[in-house]
């Protein structure tokens, strides 16, 4: 938003918390309560419980708009929300090999990405890379089989994929969209030139 002002975080508190491998920080609304820096906490992320590591606390907020958006955090994790989190990182990558496995067994012409599992292990989203739509009915019903869980697929373009993977850019660093970027902007040729860029195409584009 265009808000410009002083810090509007005075009445409550805010955290950085990393869920996963993920790179970027989620800001996390924590209502007065104090969380350290390395403490596990349960987030509401979409209606349902998240696992996630405090890596910075406090966090400053600066704008209305980043405070509406930030997420709830629930309760500090138990011994038992541990338990739970180690076995969804396990059904995550078991899903993915057998996804992988029913993929190639029904020729779909697809790249399954990432398998997702809910913490509560009640759902389950396949993210995917296609050149043209794919009938993946017989893999959803397969799938949702095998783990007992609702299955929904999410269907990614090459930039959404580096993105979610994250990786290296020619510069040697993190890509930004996995680390600060939030959002694709278009880029024209206009621009690269501006910035004595090379002008091939796949480079203007990002990896």
């Amino acid at each position: 938003c265009s808000f410009k002002g002083m810090s509007t975080a005075v009445e409550s508190t805010f955290v950085g918390v990393r869920f996963a491998e993920e790179t970027n920080l989620t800001l996390c609304a924590t209502a007065g309560q104090l969380f350290a820096r390395g403490a596990t906490v349960i987030v509401e992320v979409e209606g349902e419980p998240a696992f996630g590591h405090v890596e910075q606390s406090p966090m400053t907020v600066f704008k209305p708009c980043q405070k509406a958006g930030a997420k709830r955090i629930l309760r500090p994790a138990s011994a038992e929300d541990s338990v739970l989190h180690d076995r969804q990182r396990e059904r995550q990558a078991t899903a993915k090999i057998f996804v992988q496995e029913r993929v190639r067994a029904l020729s779909l012409d697809m790249k399954v990405s990432r398998v997702d599992f809910t913490l509560s292990g009640k759902k389950a989203t396949v993210y995917f890379t296609a050149e043209h739509r794919v009938d993946f009915r017989q893999l959803v019903r397969e799938t949702a089989q095998r783990f007992g869980t609702r299955v929904h697929m999410t269907q990614l373009g090459a930039r959404d994929e580096a993105r979610l993977l994250g990786g290296l850019g020619v510069c040697g660093k993190t890509l930004c969209c996995s680390t600060w970027l939030k959002e694709f902007r278009p880029i024209s040729i206009q621009m690269a030139k501006r910035q004595n860029l090379s002008l091939n195409p796949s480079k203007i584009s990002g990896q």
